[in-house]
């Protein structure tokens, strides 16, 4: 019930994320909703690998879908994010908002980085390339920034998702 829960969650983040595009054109600004959750995902050591890493799957395959990129991109960057995260065991992390703010940030710019270097490898080169390093690093820096901005939020809603199940669990009687 908690994978249904957290990948209705991611759903609703990225419909909500696609709902405000419609109305404030933010696209260069506009947060990786989902990153979050996989880092929170990453970091808590309740939550087994095989099922981490199957909802970052699924988080970057629905991520993929909604904005149109290259069918597997934001899956690969998702689970890599989810595999990275996990083996960098940061429990501090998830202490507080400027910790949780500062880890999603550097992380942030870490998978944008990796999408900008798929995508020069991966895809066919422009004919007339538009663009100067500064556009790059601010393509990279401004929605790491706002990302980093909205995680505690996001943070919460998964920190409570997975609190509710393991209060379920505690409440059920011990079978003999």
């Amino acid at each position: 019930m908690r994978n249904v829960a957290l990948i209705a969650l991611g759903f609703s983040l990225l419909v909500m994320g696609a709902a405000a595009a419609t109305f404030v054109p933010f696209h260069a600004v506009a947060p990786n909703l989902l990153l979050p959750v996989v880092i929170f995902l990453g970091v808590t050591h309740e939550v087994h690998i095989v099922r981490g890493a199957a909802l970052s799957f699924v988080f970057g395959y629905l991520f993929d879908a909604f904005t149109g990129s290259p069918m597997g991109l934001m899956t690969f960057v998702l689970v890599a994010t989810f595999i990275v995260s996990r083996f960098a065991g940061l429990r501090l992390f998830l202490r507080g908002p400027i910790f949780q703010i500062l880890l999603t940030f550097f992380v942030a710019v870490l998978a944008g980085g990796t999408i900008l270097a798929l995508r020069a490898i991966f895809e066919k080169p422009a004919p007339f390339p538009a663009g100067t390093v500064e556009d790059h690093v601010l393509t990279l820096l401004i929605p790491a920034a706002t990302t980093a901005l909205v995680s505690p939020l996001v943070f919460a809603a998964v920190r409570r998702i997975e609190s509710l199940a393991v209060r379920k669990r505690e409440e059920r009687p011990a079978t003999p």
